[in-house]
């Protein structure tokens, strides 16, 4: 159940559900976007399980919201699995508090009746190397939660990648034909910016992007139809592409795979669908 989670992990699964909102994407759109599946989202969003980081990463991708913070969350609440502190046990009613319950009353004939009652023996105390073990344990991963999640809370407080001490998944050659969300490229704080953009129709958006950090480019559609596909092609006529494939692509940004290299000489594509026209346009 939910409420015998650990704290940490209910509580990284709040802001994991948060960012899903912020999203506006179903389960099924998470799926489609990242590299987990659909019943994998359901356990992440629902607390009992942990997801790995990359697959945090990529959510805060594309909700635009740097990881760091979400990072910290994660390996509390993966260091709370590990090393559960023991809950407290239910406070003994005291004399003080009131009268305590009556116990019904023996029944005629039985062999106790008009006996007293012995007391109840007191269980036997807990040695006192096991308590300062327990209690070293629990300090020493409450210490390590500490540690990590300072370090890397105070890390996201910049706006650069050396500020955040966080760096992509791949810089370069190493980015050709990868998500820039999957590789920390399109993280606020990574440099990346639109460097030019064009609307056709009433709403269909096309980006030109770049990420410093990563040195590479790639396109981005928002609100196409269902059959546009878009294209960045490099000065030496290398390519990637993708298309709108459904409802969940239709309404949210679908970027293409990456090129390496800046965004000189990169050229954008829109294909419309039906008619195949195609609107092209650079830095």
């Amino acid at each position: 159940m939910r409420g015998e989670l650990p704290l940490e992990c209910a509580h990284l699964a709040r802001e994991l559900a948060g960012l899903r909102a912020t999203t506006g994407l179903s389960l099924a759109g998470l799926a489609a976007r990242t590299t987990a599946s659909k019943s994998s989202w359901q356990r992440y969003l629902g607390g009992t399980q942990i997801p790995p980081p990359e697959l945090v990463t990529e959510l805060c991708a594309l909700a635009g919201e740097p990881p760091a913070r979400l990072l910290a969350l994660r390996e509390l609440a993966e260091l709370s699995r590990r090393h559960p502190q023991p809950r407290p046990a239910p406070a003994e009613p005291s004399r003080e508090s009131g009268p305590a319950r009556a116990e019904d009353p023996p029944t005629a004939g039985t062999p106790d009746a008009g006996r007293p009652h012995a007391p109840p023996a007191a269980p036997a105390p807990t040695p006192f190397f096991r308590r300062r073990k327990v209690a070293l344990a629990g300090a020493g991963a409450l210490a390590t939660a500490a540690v990590v999640a300072g370090a890397l809370l105070l890390g996201g407080a910049g706006e650069d990648p050396e500020d955040t001490g966080l760096w992509p998944g791949c810089v370069g050659e190493r980015c050709r034909g990868k998500q820039a969300q999957s590789q920390g490229c399109g993280l606020k704080g990574s440099g990346m910016r639109t460097v030019a953009e064009r609307e056709f129709g009433r709403q269909t958006v096309v980006e030109l992007r770049y990420s410093p950090s990563c040195r590479a480019s790639w396109v981005r559609v928002r609100f196409g139809a269902t059959g546009d596909r878009i294209e960045i092609t490099g000065p030496d006529e290398e390519s990637q592409s993708a298309e709108v494939l459904d409802e969940f692509d239709a309404e949210n940004y679908l970027p293409t795979p990456m090129l390496a290299g800046g965004p000189e000489g990169m050229t954008a594509c829109l294909v419309q669908a039906g008619s195949g026209e195609r609107h092209c346009f650079g830095r």
